[in-house]
């Protein structure tokens, strides 16, 4: 492991041991955490800016996992489905991660918006559509579905993924975690089902 990656890896370690929302992640606080001095961090991040966008990237990179997806033996839909709901809002986190969401995309594109902000929105977007991408791609190689069909289904897969997050921001009462899970089990029924 880099320098580099041991000090987003000792931030990453600082973020998760605090309080949602009362991180400390300052230079000094994840220098020490990471065993250096604050000027060698900053030689690897001459900014806050900087060591705050590596450590959003590194946490969407450590977050997200492939689980189960390339166990040909489980059921292609299963697996599929426990990937991708990882993008949706859980009932124990909900808030915080709806409220992450919704922050995120006011401070990248709203009136007060940051370049920051919008780097690490297309970051997410990008990463995002490269995992659904990488998951059929799995599926594709099983003949579970047509190869071409991989990246027209991705899209599919991220806009009903992020318009699940948004409404349910908007209506919460009417797109609940259940039904965004089972709006995401659908889509991914008619995705391998088209193959059939």
């Amino acid at each position: 492991m880099s320098r580099r990656d041991d000090i987003i890896s000792a931030a990453i370690r600082l973020a998760e041991a605090s309080p949602p929302g009362q991180a400390s992640l300052s230079v000094r606080a994840v220098a020490k955490e990471a065993g250096i001095g604050a000027s060698t961090l900053r030689h690897y991040f001459p900014t806050q800016s900087d060591l705050h966008e590596a450590i959003a990237r590194g946490s969407m990179d450590v977050a997200v996992k492939d689980f189960s997806i390339a166990d040909s033996s489980l059921d292609p839909a299963e697996r599929l489905f426990e990937c991708c709901a990882q993008f949706l809002p859980t009932h124990e986190h909900r808030d915080m991660q709806l409220e992450l969401w919704f922050t995120m995309h006011l401070s990248a594109l709203g009136p007060d918006r940051r370049e920051v902000s919008r780097r690490l929105l297309e970051y997410g977007h990008d990463f995002t559509y490269a995992c659904l991408h990488r998951w059929l791609g799995i599926l594709a190689d099983e003949g579970h579905i047509d190869s071409a069909e991989a990246a027209p289904s991705s899209i599919a897969l991220f806009t009903m993924l992020d318009g699940l997050a948004l409404h349910s921001i908007v209506t919460p009462e009417r797109v609940t975690v259940d039904a965004a899970l089972d709006q995401l089990r659908w889509l991914i029924a008619k995705i391998l089902e088209a193959k059939s």
